[in-house]
């Protein structure tokens, strides 16, 4: 057991300091959007991105065609290209951020 003696308010550094007030108006704040809205925002996402950033094991992985074909990302396949990065975070490292940020969204 350690012999630290309890510290009074008076022995705190920042005691005796004017309390911290906002430099600007607080945001005005409006009706919080329901589940529904949440969703459909969620929905018109744009995954489209992440087609270019898959190699050769990533599309053998996800049954999809070879590079040199097309890929079309809807968020079905989001979901199936996020599971199969999030077991490999070695090559999430490697992705550029605004790829990395629809991985984790």
């Amino acid at each position: 057991m350690t012999d630290q003696q309890p510290t009074t308010p008076s022995d705190s550094r920042l005691a005796d300091q004017p309390a911290m007030r906002p430099v600007g108006p607080l945001p005005k704040v409006g009706p919080r959007p329901t589940f529904d809205e949440l969703a459909a925002q969620a929905d018109g996402r744009d995954y489209q991105p992440l087609a270019a950033h898959l190699d050769d094991d990533a599309r053998d992985a996800l049954g999809l065609p070879a590079t040199p074909q097309e890929v079309t990302v809807d968020a079905e396949l989001a979901d199936r290209i996020r599971a199969y990065y999030f077991e490999r975070p070695d090559q999430i490292a490697q992705l550029p951020d605004k790829i990395r940020d629809l991985i984790n969204l």
